[in-house]
């Protein structure tokens, strides 16, 4: 019993031993009392209500951050040691993700494109297309962001990587 109904209670007791010399003011006392003793039920409700609705929310918010931390953990990449590259994300940066080289196969095997290296003719870039696309497709390029049609990549227009020599 929560402390209102025991005040509730206590007034109900002492207007019971009380005398009045016009009724009417015992019946309102009486009303008053009551409705404080209906009060303080309803309120204790409301109060278990609300205690359950809390526990409840919190239910929910546990599974929430559950699933949070699953997703995190199964589709964060940028977590990985392996893409804290800067020129990686420089790339990224710079639009080199608008390509999309995953396809829509059944099976492991099917699900790579196959692809092909390509420069862009005005920032001498390369780039990867799919060789399933037709030969005259227009590319954004994914450096200078030009509409290009790619020329294909041979060792005289690639990039070649030098040795460093660490001496």
């Amino acid at each position: 019993m929560s402390s209102l109904a025991k005040k509730a209670g206590y007034l109900k007791g002492l207007m019971e031993g009380m005398t009045f010399a016009d009724p009417a003011q015992a019946k309102l006392a009486q009303a008053a009392v009551e409705l404080m003793g209906e009060l303080c039920d309803r309120v204790e409700a409301i109060d278990d209500l609300m205690d359950d609705l809390n526990d409840y929310v919190e239910s929910i918010d546990d599974d929430l951050a559950e699933l949070e931390g699953d997703r995190d953990e199964d589709f964060n990449i940028l977590d990985d040691d392996e893409f804290e590259d800067e020129d990686f994300m420089d790339d990224m940066d710079n639009g080199a993700d608008r390509l999309h080289l995953i396809g829509g196969g059944e099976s492991e095997a099917e699900e790579a494109e196959t692809i092909a290296g390509m420069v862009c003719p005005d920032c001498q870039q390369p780039f990867f297309v799919g060789l399933d696309d037709p030969e005259d497709s227009m590319y954004v390029c994914p450096h200078c962001g030009h509409r290009v049609t790619p020329q294909p990549l041979t060792p005289e227009n690639a990039p070649i990587a030098k040795p460093v020599d660490d001496k």
